[in-house]
């Protein structure tokens, strides 16, 4: 039954309607959160942002681990002379569930949740469909894939984005959570990071949920870093200021990632520092330094 609608997709797969499954997969590729959260966290509302960012990263930890478990091959891997793969550069992992579906069912979900306006659930409810259909038509993954990943999505999206607008407002509760949070998955991804540069645990398997580990332990300590020392003050400002505010984060953060990469370490370990402080970064060091320096009011 699976192949038969990964064939049916094949069918159709012309040069033109590869491209457009290419580009509305990016939809669903950490690139566009990032930058979505960049906004929100620095020029918007940081409750808003860390309601979304707690759905995302929950979502991807639990469709990383399962492709942990699972570690079941993509379509074009088990019928290689029936189905073609397309951006390849993206299917670096295992197959069930999918990512990029669970990416774009929470992401756009918790947008949805936290603006709740019509112009806004018709909008995002599209990327939302389509990106699993692209990762179809790409012959990346399976009905299933793309069906259980946007299912954690929308339940993420949905019910951990709700529940953290609510969260936020109990500060004391707040401090707890995010910090506990952040504190066990950075010590998984560390623990991670150390196998994958040591021993010859499957890579395929847990690159990506070190990965993913890595960055949501950053975003929660540097969401409880923040409120219990900075108390910053995004939505304050006039536009310009809040467009150089957002240029000038955007061009430190890319000079803090390549500076990185030039640390002499083992692949795993580079990773785990990027990631980390990426999510450090975003989240409490750039506010911390937009405070210090009048770019950002604070509370």
């Amino acid at each position: 039954m699976q192949l038969d609608i990964m064939l049916f997709f094949q069918r159709f797969r012309t040069p033109l309607v590869e491209k457009t499954a290419e580009i509305v997969s990016m939809l669903g590729e950490i690139a566009v959160p990032l930058l979505i959260m960049m906004i929100l966290i620095w020029c918007v509302s940081r409750k808003k942002a860390f309601a979304i960012a707690a759905s995302l990263m929950t979502a991807l930890l639990v469709s990383q681990t399962l492709k942990a478990i699972f570690r079941l091959p993509r379509p074009f891997q088990v019928h290689p002379d029936k189905i073609k793969g397309g951006r390849l550069s993206t299917a670096t992992g295992y197959s069930f569930p999918s990512g990029h579906s669970t990416t774009s069912g929470a992401f756009y979900s918790a947008l949805i949740t936290t603006i709740w306006k019509k112009w806004a659930t018709v909008l995002f409810i599209i990327p939302i469909i389509l990106v699993p259909v692209s990762r179809l038509v790409l012959g990346v993954h399976w009905p299933l894939d793309v069906i259980t990943g946007t299912i954690i999505g929308l339940v993420s999206g949905f019910g951990i984005t709700y529940l953290m607008l609510r969260l936020y407002e109990r500060k004391r509760l707040f401090l707890i959570i995010t910090f506990i949070y952040g504190l066990l998955a950075t010590i998984t991804a560390m623990v991670l990071a150390v196998l994958l540069a040591t021993t010859d645990i499957d890579t395929v398997a847990f690159d990506d949920l070190m990965s993913t580990a890595t960055i949501t332990g950053s975003i929660f300590l540097g969401f409880y870093l923040e409120r219990k020392t900075v108390g910053s003050a995004p939505e304050e400002g006039s536009i310009g200021k809040k467009i150089v505010r957002f240029i000038i984060g955007v061009i430190l953060t890319l000079v803090i990632v390549v500076l990185i990469s030039f640390i002499p370490a083992p692949e795993a370990f580079t990773s785990f520092a990027t990631y980390f402080m990426l999510g450090l970064w975003c989240v409490y060091l750039y506010p911390l330094f937009a405070v210090k320096t009048g770019l950002m009011s604070a509370l």
